[in-house]
């Protein structure tokens, strides 16, 4: 890598500049698009006449970003993007010999490249001009080789194609009749073969070295007259050159008869079992080429260059990738994901929606956040409202007559669920009747669950407060996921961390340690110390810690609107979704 890393310069105006030591190159273009794309080719252009990889540091519009190119057009980020400095976009003018500041651009002359570098007349009539060299013997000799070269190879071409075919085949026949010693197949084999004594990748500069004398092929015949050669006497060039028989390996007068040889089949069989299967194709697709990046600047150059440079994700690119990857992977059937916390206040609901949103959005639908309460919960008040006011008491009271029906369908469980529009979820809320006695137990948790989980693939369950209720501990007996959620605060915590220890005392031991703990913060001042707490107590406790960070949004209490949500805090639950899937 070259000392000091290129700059490059990316405008909004269209202009910019590529300059380093002895470099420098001004782009002018309709957009910054059109300038990234131009100064990446001039990138990779002096990578590839260096012949190694050169840093270049681009301030783009946006940010600065550290990157390294290499010779063959591999453009990779050789650190984190740093903010931009007043005056990093400054363009530098090209400064050369007569150059004015106070002309214009186009009026700067005379520019180096447009000197001529014709000699002067005059000094090559005045020149005196030395008299052709007499080349002697020795110097034709270097002439000559690429006619040698052509004689030998036209002697070869005259040997019958049919006669040495006939050799090779024949070959294993005449062993098998007549078998030389080992020796004496290794003195005959080095007769019949014929190297050249010359070199024939020598250069002009080198000095032609004395030639061996060729050794005398035998021939049953008359020897035939060789040619004289024009490097001497004292080589000679046959008329026929001998095709060289495959070298046998002699056996024992005494050894036993050779085993036959196996069957083709078989050999056959042997190389099918080993080759490449359609699955090892599939896995050497280039993945980056095929999906390139789809923001940032990566993108920003295969728009700019017409798809010419397809450059693969970056880093947050590719991790966004891989969490997508876990939530839409496939599941063996149904699954339950349970939220608790036995405190008021710790983001419960929030949590219960937010996850069924991501796995909702990012999985096509066919989730549901339902609200376990035993009378009455917030789910359905923090959710958008729908078009009608069924609770899962109104769909408890229908499933007798449903399962009379021959079974409740989809079509039927969509009057009582809210759509979540854009989000791909919907909500079953609780009972929200203020004169209403009923309540939901264990044996009606068990009736609505075996009926939901016969049309949606991710049920998230939104537990109440009361963890010796019938109903929140039949959720936990479903539970295939358990999520832990708790703020940043001593008495959300205190909670969560009791509820683990009922958790243990219950026998739940296994289904604690394959939980995902969820912290969020409740301002936005956090308390760092009291996180490091949480977050050190419940990694020796659950499967895995994700944070979350605080949100206006989440505040109201009112009806969540996730498309307000600012970008890192939808990331921040995409990652915890993820999470979540990989224990499903």
């Amino acid at each position: 890598m070259q000392q000091g890393p290129l700059i490059g310069v990316i405008r909004a105006d269209g202009k910019g500049e590529l300059r380093g030591e002895g470099i420098y190159r001004p782009v002018v273009a309709a957009n910054a698009d059109e300038v990234r794309a131009l100064l990446m080719e001039h990138a990779i252009s002096i990578a590839a006449d260096q012949g190694a990889a050169v840093g270049l540091r681009v301030v783009d519009v946006d940010a600065v970003y550290p990157l390294v190119v290499g010779p063959r057009g591999e453009i990779a980020e050789a650190g984190m993007p740093e903010p931009k400095q007043p005056g990093d976009d400054e363009l530098q003018p090209l400064k050369h010999e007569g150059y004015d500041p106070t002309l214009d651009a186009a009026l700067r002359l005379p520019k180096p490249e447009m000197l001529s570098r014709t000699p002067d007349p005059e000094h090559l009539a005045t020149r005196e001009i030395p008299l052709r060299k007499r080349v002697t013997v020795d110097e034709t000799v270097e002439n000559d080789d690429d006619e040698i070269i052509d004689d030998f190879h036209d002697e070869g071409l005259d040997d019958s194609f049919d006669e040495d075919v006939e050799v090779l085949e024949d070959a294993d026949a005449e062993a098998a009749a007549e078998t030389p010693a080992p020796d004496a197949a290794h003195d005959a084999d080095e007769a019949n073969t014929w190297t050249p004594s010359f070199p024939r990748g020598r250069t002009a500069d080198e000095p032609v070295a004395a030639p061996a004398p060729a050794p005398e092929v035998p021939k049953p015949d008359a020897a035939p007259t060789p040619r004289r050669s024009p490097l001497g006497d004292a080589f000679t060039i046959p008329d026929e050159v001998p095709t060289p028989k495959r070298p046998q390996q002699a056996r024992p007068a005494s050894a036993p008869a050779p085993a036959p040889a196996p069957a083709r089949s078989t050999a056959i069989v042997k190389r099918v079992s080993n080759a490449p299967t359609l699955n090892d194709f599939l896995a050497e697709q280039d993945h980056d080429s095929r999906f390139p990046a789809q923001y940032g600047w990566r993108a920003g150059l295969r728009r700019g260059t017409g798809g010419l440079i397809k450059l693969g994700p970056g880093k947050r690119e590719r991790q966004e990738r891989e969490e997508l990857a876990a939530i839409r992977r496939s599941f063996d059937g149904s699954k339950t994901i349970v939220v608790v916390n036995p405190k008021g206040g710790a983001h419960k609901t929030t949590a219960s929606l937010m996850i069924a949103a991501m796995f909702g959005m990012h999985r096509g639908g066919y989730t549901l956040a339902w609200d376990n309460n035993e009378t009455r919960g917030t789910l359905g008040w923090r959710s958008q409202r729908g078009d009608n006011d069924n609770t899962a008491v109104d769909l408890l009271r229908q499933l007798p007559k449903l399962e009379v029906m021959g079974g409740a369908t989809i079509g039927d469980i969509d009057r009582f669920v809210r759509n979540q529009g854009a989000w791909k979820f919907d909500v079953l809320a609780s009972d929200d009747d203020a004169a209403s006695a009923a309540i939901i137990d264990d044996e009606a948790f068990s009736r609505l669950h075996r009926t939901l989980s016969r049309f949606y693939r991710v049920l998230v369950v939104d537990t109440g407060n009361n963890m010796r209720a019938s109903n929140w501990e039949a959720a936990l007996d479903v539970a295939d996921q358990l999520v832990i959620v708790s703020t940043h605060r001593e008495d959300t915590a205190a909670s969560a961390a009791w509820l683990a220890d009922g958790l243990r005392e219950r026998g739940h031991e296994a289904k604690l340690r394959n939980a995902v703990t969820i912290l969020s913060s409740p301002s936005t001042k956090g308390d760092r110390k009291l996180t490091q707490r949480l977050t050190e107590h419940f990694e020796q406790l659950t499967r895995a810690v994700v944070e979350v960070p605080y949100d206006h949004e989440f505040v109201g209490g009112g009806q969540l609107d996730i498309d307000r949500l600012a970008p890192a805090t939808r990331a921040a639950w995409r990652h915890a979704a993820a999470v979540i899937a990989e224990g499903l």
